[in-house]
């Protein structure tokens, strides 16, 4: 009588074990979203193909049927100033649902979405995490708003490069500042040290 009991009770909880396991299964959501590039080839991808030179953005800018630029900064910077009709997305609200049926609808349509912040270190994350997701009709500008500003008013020099990022400090003013207020200091020549040696006393000669 005990066995049969003991063998219902392994029973029953075989079965509550692979109850849990089949509900368990059965609720397990997949992930929405699926990387599918390595960083390594985002990186050359990035560097060769998906990069937008401000020239090429004055351009694309004319042709807003097939082309659309993201501001990816905050809604004040976007106010403050946005390139052409530029749509502002900023970047914690990229994966909102709304913002993907935009994303979708544009890569449906076939329409170039260029990315761009103040400078360029601000959308290159944004584009990586798109291109990831399969938006491979996304591009970064080059430069960023700030370079292409400058373009557009002529300030832009043929030594001028494409600012990557805006240092939090200048250090090279700084040294100069203290080049320039520093005295400077007049060198002066060590003493020579004589050492003078004492004579020894000679002994008194003769005796008594």
């Amino acid at each position: 009588m005990e066995e049969l009991k003991r063998t219902r009770r392994i029973t029953i909880g075989v079965f509550a074990f692979i109850a849990v396991i089949i509900i368990g299964l059965a609720t397990l959501k997949k992930p929405k979203d699926i990387y599918q590039f390595s960083p390594q080839q985002m990186n050359e991808e990035l560097k060769l193909i998906y990069q937008v030179t401000p020239e090429n953005a004055t351009k694309m800018l004319k042709d807003t049927i097939n082309n659309v630029f993201v501001d990816v900064r905050s809604i004040y910077d976007f106010e403050k100033g946005r390139i052409g009709n530029a749509v502002n997305i900023p970047i914690p609200m990229f994966l909102n649902d709304d913002n993907k049926k935009l994303f979708n609808q544009w890569k449906k349509d076939s329409v170039t979405v260029v990315f761009y912040g103040n400078d360029q270190l601000q959308a290159n994350a944004p584009w990586m995490l798109m291109y990831q997701l399969g938006y491979t009709n996304t591009r970064v500008l080059l430069g960023g708003k700030n370079y292409l500003d400058k373009q557009i008013a002529g300030l832009l020099t043929e030594n001028s490069t494409f600012e990557m990022e805006n240092p939090a400090v200048d250090f090279k003013a700084i040294l100069a500042k203290g080049r320039n207020g520093s005295k400077t200091a007049t060198t002066v020549a060590p003493k020579k040290t004589v050492v003078v040696r004492k004579k020894k006393k000679k002994a008194a000669e003769g005796g008594c």
